[in-house]
């Protein structure tokens, strides 16, 4: 019989405030579709609905912590990866939609190189430089175009075309799906108190690139990002106590490598 090393654990953090019926879902979603090892970290941001009494209703794998004060988005993605140890992070926003084997898939891409820092899904969200849409007509024209609208359909296609492949971008990438090495993590420092969350995105996967990473995409694994309607709160007010995020142009295209 060979010997099959265990897959490192990833510990999942989650910021959220005042999102609890999405915040909900994604767990749920994350019980189920996650066969990979992990421990999730939801920071309760001073939400004031029933996002506090998720500690109660879920009890594997998960720590919540409520703050005692509104902070900003840098500071509770910081207080939760602090909070964890496993050699994987990985980043959910609660407006994030996961499928089968969504940590699985941007782990196995993330250890395909040593120096790869941080990995991103294909997002359905078009602001994002992982768009769909914008990486087929940039750097990856063989991903096949959808005729269904259902997320799991739309990976299973994916994971059936790439497996475990991916491409390495120039620029910045939107870490509200992601996952990163701890050890990148460490050495780079925590996320700045910038204002506007993609500039805090932007700011940190510059440090990334100066520490001697690279960032990748995977072709294998997307992601449904729902707009934020009801539940603004969770990344617009959450950036920071009083200023509504920033939001920033992002190239038209996702220049790239094949790995």
């Amino acid at each position: 019989m060979g010997n099959h090393a265990a897959p490192a654990a990833a510990d999942i953090v989650i910021p959220v405030r005042n999102g609890y019926p999405r915040t909900r879902a994604l767990l749920e979603s994350i019980y189920r579709y996650t066969l990979h090892p992990f421990h999730l970290y939801v920071i309760d941001n001073n939400s004031s609905d029933e996002t506090r009494d998720l500690g109660r209703i879920y009890s594997r794998n998960i720590t919540v912590v409520s703050t005692r004060e509104h902070r900003g988005w840098a500071a509770v993605l910081n207080q939760g990866i602090g909070l964890g140890s496993n050699p994987h992070v990985a980043l959910l926003n609660p407006l994030v939609e996961v499928s089968t084997r969504w940590l699985e898939r941007l782990t196995a891409f993330l250890e395909s190189h040593p120096r790869i820092g941080a990995v991103v899904p294909l997002s359905s969200n078009r602001n994002d430089r992982q768009f769909v849409d914008r990486v087929r007509q940039g750097s990856a024209p063989e991903i096949p175009r959808f005729f269904s609208e259902d997320l799991h359909e739309r990976n299973a296609i994916l994971e059936y075309h790439f497996s475990s492949v991916g491409i390495l971008v120039d620029g910045h990438l939107d870490l509200s799906c992601a996952v990163l090495r701890r050890r990148a993590f460490d050495q780079t420092g925590p996320f700045g108190d910038l204002r506007g969350i993609s500039r805090i995105y932007s700011e940190y996967c510059t440090r990334l690139r100066k520490a001697g990473y690279v960032l990748g995409v995977a072709l294998d694994t997307y992601i449904h990002r729902h707009e934020a309607d009801g539940i603004a709160e969770t990344m617009e007010t959450l950036d920071k106590a009083g200023e509504p995020a920033v939001r920033r142009g992002v190239p038209k295209s996702a220049q790239g490598t094949y790995i």
